[in-house]
């Protein structure tokens, strides 16, 4: 198969610098860890400044010990949850903003981004949840 391509003006992909970014959240994909534990990946998109339209990416495995981590990062969109088991939907959250901690990593011999961590913007509104134990839970 022959592709014609233009790579007149492009230039090296460039790592995003540490610091907190404004972002929102573009989508979100369930995929499998290595051990075969469900992981839900935010798809972030950074809203303002340099790196504007610039996607991050933020897991968020599906086990025990990582309920802190999910519950933390869906109160970062600003959503009250209960201490309670809950069926949460992450498309009510697609286009709400986040504050992005960007720190970065060794993967595969380069410097990446990594996403430490997510942080309620200020002023966000906070939105109230309504969503009920439908299924069971997985552990």
């Amino acid at each position: 198969m022959k592709a014609n391509f233009d790579f007149t003006d492009v230039g090296t992909f460039e790592t995003i610098p540490q610091g907190k970014y404004t972002c929102y959240l573009f989508d979100v994909d369930l995929r499998q860890t290595r051990k075969g534990d469900d992981m839900y990946v935010l798809i972030l998109k950074i809203a303002d400044g340099e790196h504007k339209g610039r996607q991050l990416f933020y897991n968020l495995p599906v086990m025990k010990q990582t309920m802190w981590k999910i519950k933390e990062s869906i109160e970062a969109f600003g959503v009250e949850l209960p201490q309670s088991k809950v069926s949460f939907d992450f498309e009510n959250l697609l286009g709400r903003k986040v504050k992005a901690v960007v720190t970065h990593r060794e993967w595969e011999g380069k410097t990446r981004e990594n996403v430490a961590a997510l942080e309620r913007l200020k002023g966000t509104d906070v939105m109230a949840f309504d969503g009920a134990d439908d299924e069971e839970v997985p552990f």
